[in-house]
């Protein structure tokens, strides 16, 4: 009889545990997939909630459905941009480094028209099929300006050109690298393990790569990336009749520091080349300066003097190829 009693009650208690550790995890399963976290929703190809203006495209990965769609982080709109002006327009595309460097073109070259897009958490294919669809909505443009920073160049070593997907209802979402079988089954099925794997960033395609080493290792992965998109430039530039100038800005330590690596600097340029397209790099142009310290604020974004500096050697830089290629017209004839 009491071992009997025991034996129940042993059962009973392996049946309160089992309940006790499942139960918990059931609830936040069910949480999850009600009101999963918004940092987790990009991964969650099947979320209703995420809906957007985008359709898929076979080498950028998406594409935008109309000019009317596009909803910008500064305004205007591309609809409310006048398509004509009486002077020369360059349009410029970045993060905040490349407003810094617009806004000090649009206040130092008053003979041009300055314009400047950008969607918020926007890359380099986005802006690439934005200056597309810029220049097929029929605003005539003279230069389209693409200002990269390391930082930005580095997360496609996280999300690469073959993660950005388009779902059903016309918003980004990306793949995310799997663990080693069988745990890729559970991160496919179970929120929570998604969600501690993406938080471990554990998802990102090279999981162990140090961004901040980007100056000085630029992944053949993120080369092939690159070759895509600033191979669609170039085909962009000579099927428009528009130029294409790719500003990459060095990382502070390099400007602050002789010595520093520039491999970073060197592969864009060859890159670039391969495309037919112009790179302007004012990493010499910054180290030459007698402060380099003046040229940053605190959270390392650059001063009035620095987003000066480099407006001014870009405008010089095509001005330079402009001559050249006056000079190389009249060789030829």
């Amino acid at each position: 009889m009491n071992d009997r009693i025991a034996k129940r009650t042993g059962w009973l208690v392996a049946a309160g545990v089992i309940a006790g550790l499942v139960l918990p995890l059931a609830l936040g399963e069910a949480y999850l997939h009600i009101r999963p976290p918004q940092n987790i929703r990009p991964f969650l190809d099947g979320d209703p909630s995420l809906k957007g203006a985008y359709r898929s495209d076979p080498i950028l990965r998406m594409a935008y459905r109309s000019p009317e769609l596009y909803e910008p982080a500064e305004t205007p709109k591309l609809t409310q941009t006048p398509k004509t002006s009486d002077k020369p327009t360059w349009v410029f595309f970045g993060v905040s480094f490349g407003w810094g460097i617009y806004d000090a073109a649009a206040k130092s070259m008053p003979s041009h028209r300055i314009l400047f897009f950008r969607e918020i958490n926007d890359r380099l294919n986005m802006r690439v099929q934005l200056a597309r669809m810029i220049v097929d909505y029929g605003i005539k443009t003279e230069r389209l300006v693409f200002v990269l920073i390391p930082l930005e160049i580095a997360r496609y070593t996280e999300t690469p050109l073959s993660y950005f997907n388009i779902n059903a209802n016309g918003k980004i979402v990306y793949s995310v690298r799997k663990p080693p079988r069988p745990f890729d089954w559970v991160v496919d099925h179970s929120r929570l393990a998604l969600i501690g794997w993406v938080r471990a960033r554990r998802h990102n395609a090279l999981p162990n790569f140090r961004l901040s080493t980007i100056t000085e290792n630029v992944p053949e992965t993120v080369q092939n990336d690159f070759r895509v998109m600033l191979g669609e430039l170039g085909k962009l530039s000579r099927e428009k009749g528009v130029a294409v100038t790719v500003v990459v800005l060095p990382d502070r330590r390099q400007v602050l520091y002789d010595g520093s690596n520039n491999v970073m600097q060197k592969t864009f340029a060859t890159i670039a080349k391969e495309a037919g397209i112009d790179m302007y790099d004012p990493l010499e142009m910054l180290r030459a300066q007698p402060d380099r310290w003046a040229l940053f604020v605190p959270d390392w974004h650059y001063t009035d003097l620095g987003y000066g500096l480099v407006a001014r050697g870009l405008r010089e830089h095509v001005e330079q190829l402009a001559k050249r290629g006056a000079l190389n017209s009249e060789r030829k004839q």
